[in-house]
């Protein structure tokens, strides 16, 4: 009997589709809460750690959203770019991808 459910359950799994989500998830919420002079540490511990960190340009950091629906058959692509000051303080921050209200 195990065995039986165990395979419908495996059967079953397969036909469930996920939705796809990569890198951060970015809140409009979360986002517009983060403002010029924040620090670092805030900004992190709000977005969480940046998908893309350059070596370059260490007072950048970079954080994506990709997210694809299976229901609608939608995806979107979300951006935030924000820039540190020499004390690690937001300079600026740029959004891309958000509904502007």
């Amino acid at each position: 009997m195990r065995i039986l459910i165990m395979v419908t359950m495996l059967i079953l799994s397969g036909c469930i589709q996920q939705v796809l989500h990569q890198g951060n998830v970015l809140k409009p919420e979360l986002v517009v809460g983060i403002q010029k002079g924040d620090s670092r540490f805030h900004v992190e511990s709000v977005l969480g750690s940046p998908v893309l960190k350059d070596d370059l340009h260490p007072n950048r950091a970079i954080y994506v959203e990709l997210y694809h629906n299976p229901d609608t058959g939608k995806s979107f692509l979300r951006r935030v770019v924000i820039t540190y000051d020499h004390d690690s303080r937001v300079a600026s921050i740029k959004d891309f991808g958000f509904k502007k209200k």
